[in-house]
């Protein structure tokens, strides 16, 4: 992973994820809908909590990673996570879910900053921050 830095990841979940739900309150009501079928969601908070369930998991292997270089994580059914976490927020509006995913988005930039220079040059880390972070906000833009 020759092109990662520290430095796009914070830059990233401060500005372009920082900023998504603004960006999205700002299409008309015809262009949300546009888009969340074209990402497969029926609602803003459905597609929130799977990018917020993501970064857990994400958050998680890190901190494994750390302790353990060698852990292999089991694989996932990308299915069915993302169905579990569309279904823990079905009773909560959209408000509440946003509230939710920004403090995840906190947790991970906190995370970020947090990485040592150690942390930074394992492979498996940057591989994975640029998974949760970079490539899936550019799977949703």
């Amino acid at each position: 992973m020759d092109e990662f830095s520290n430095e796009q990841v914070i830059k990233c979940l401060k500005t372009q994820w920082g900023s998504f739900v603004e960006r999205y309150n700002k299409l008309s009501a015809a262009e949300q809908q546009q888009y969340l079928d074209r990402q497969g969601y029926a609602r803003l908070g459905d597609l929130l909590a799977h990018v917020a369930a993501w970064w857990y998991r994400g958050m998680q292997l890190i901190a494994v990673y750390q302790r353990e270089p060698g852990f292999q994580p089991p694989s996932v059914d990308v299915d069915a996570f993302n169905a579990e976490a569309v279904a823990s927020v079905r009773n909560l509006s959209d408000a509440e879910v946003i509230s939710h995913f920004e403090s995840r988005r906190l947790q991970m930039l906190e995370l970020v900053k947090s990485l040592n220079e150690v942390d930074l040059q394992s492979e498996r880390l940057k591989t994975q921050l640029a998974i949760e972070v970079i490539e899936h906000y550019q799977e949703h833009l």
